[in-house]
């Protein structure tokens, strides 16, 4: 008899260090996000208490306020910082303190991009721009370059988060433009760890772009971002700073793997993630190593598509293995079911090449563990997607044994799917559903004719 393959959906990497608390997912998972953003340690206003235009009462004054509001930044007290920015505005204008005021304007900016990341989003990123822009008005490239590059750099930032809320083709364009103008003073010669910096967000943004338009020009420049941050963020000065771009560049390879030389774009990927984990190791940063793991995991997973893949599959699952040390169910369990999805899929592929019932039980377990949290209330795409995928390996395991019994799991499984991917919300997934369930049907009839 033929074997009865059904289509099984792979799980995309998403970028790691995302601020929003959806759900993350391996894109081959950003998440990332995953990249990382600099927003600038706030500047003090030495300055102001030089000034003579006032009186010494109202810079004493001020200067309170602005350390006032500093310290509220940098305990993470945004809300409190935003009203204490806000209120200083008041006090001062653009043609009174033109300095001043654009110093206030970039940390009010920052303190909003702060406050996005607990609450309103869209609307509190939205106003760290407007405070960004009026910075501008006074921090331009001619009068004060150094304050005009940083922000630039946090105005690339805000974009580029406001790219994962909406318009995210439009504003990962805004935000690379900002990055450039940063990258015109920020140069290799002069300032090489802001270069570095400000190289590694470009990469993240144009990384971003890939995922909507010109796929293969905008990963070979994201690619080319991260290799300058690379020529100073080296292993021996900037460890840490080294392995967030080793692990950015991993993400690249495999997204460019998808278009072009598979094989040796995720070889490179699987060296940039190993890279990543002379640093980030269990001990030292454990939700980093999990992170850095699941994505080598994931890249030896495609690459078993083309070469090796007993030896790459066998790599996959070691490496899902190492991420579930510190992905448990009770501390992480969105990153849980993600990476046991993840499990699920590597043991599926390995049972086609050896121990083919052992492996399928295996699988069923893994995605069993998924949908312990990927519950059809909570994650219906997620839920769909794993009962397919536990589907297909039921029909496998039928043609092995207990085969009414498991093609009846089958195709409870693909029933479970199709609450979730109808004809209306979802219709090639629907009719992929459907034609793994016909599948099921006929091999159970073959054997009742039989």
């Amino acid at each position: 008899m033929d074997k009865i393959k059904g289509k099984r959906n792979k799980r995309k990497l998403s970028i790691i260090n995302k601020t929003d608390k959806k759900k993350k997912k391996i894109n081959i998972s950003l998440i990332l996000v995953a990249l990382t953003l600099i927003i600038t340690v706030l500047m003090y206003y030495d300055t102001i208490s030089t000034k003579k235009t006032e009186s010494e009462d109202f810079y004493s004054q001020m200067n309170s306020s602005f350390q006032n509001a500093n310290s509220l930044y940098l305990n993470g007290n945004f809300k409190e910082a935003v009203d204490e920015y806000t209120n200083i505005l008041t006090k001062i204008s653009p043609n009174s303190l033109p300095f001043e005021y654009a110093v206030t304007q970039h940390n009010l900016g920052d303190a909003y991009i702060g406050l996005s990341g607990i609450q309103e989003k869209e609307s509190n990123l939205k106003k760290g721009i407007n405070s960004y822009e009026e910075a501008l008005k006074i921090r331009t490239v001619e009068i004060y370059p150094i304050d005009y590059a940083m922000t630039q750099n946090n105005l690339g930032a805000a974009y580029n988060y406001l790219s994962g809320v909406r318009e995210k083709e439009a504003n990962d364009e805004k935000a690379i433009k900002a990055y450039e103008e940063a990258l015109k003073i920020r140069t290799v010669e002069k300032y090489p760890f802001d270069y570095a910096n400000t190289q590694n967000s470009l990469g993240n943004a144009y990384w971003n772009l890939a995922l909507v338009r010109e796929k293969e020009s905008n990963d070979e420049k994201a690619i080319n971002a991260y290799e300058e941050a690379l020529k100073i963020r080296t292993v021996e000065k900037y460890p840490i700073d080294y392995a967030m771009t080793q692990n950015n560049l991993g993400i690249a390879y495999m997204d460019l793997a998808l278009i072009r030389e598979k094989g040796t774009n995720l070889e490179k990927a699987i060296n940039a993630y190993g890279e990543a984990l002379k640093i980030r190791t269990v001990e030292k940063y454990p939700i980093y190593y999990a992170v850095a793991q699941n994505n080598l995991g994931a890249a030896y997973h495609q690459l078993s598509a083309v070469q090796e893949k007993e030896s790459n599959d066998e790599k996959a699952i070691n490496a899902y293995g190492e991420a579930l040390k510190i992905y448990t169910v009770e501390k992480y369990p969105i990153d849980y079911a993600m990476t046991q999805k993840n499990l699920g899929d590597a043991y599926a592929d390995l049972s086609e090449v050896r121990e083919k019932e052992s492996n399928l039980e295996k699988a069923i377990n893994a995605y069993g563990e998924a949908l312990k949290i990927d519950t059809v209330e909570k994650y219906p795409i997620d839920y769909a997607d794993t009962q397919n995928n536990l589907g297909n390996v039921y029909v496998d395991l039928a043609l092995i044994r207990e085969k009414g019994p498991n093609i009846e799991k089958a195709i409870n499984a693909y029933g479970e799917a199709l609450k979730i991917y109808t004809v209306e919300k979802n219709l090639i997934m629907s009719q992929n559903v459907k034609s793994n369930i016909e599948r099921a049907r006929s091999l159970k009839n073959i054997d009742i004719a039989s």
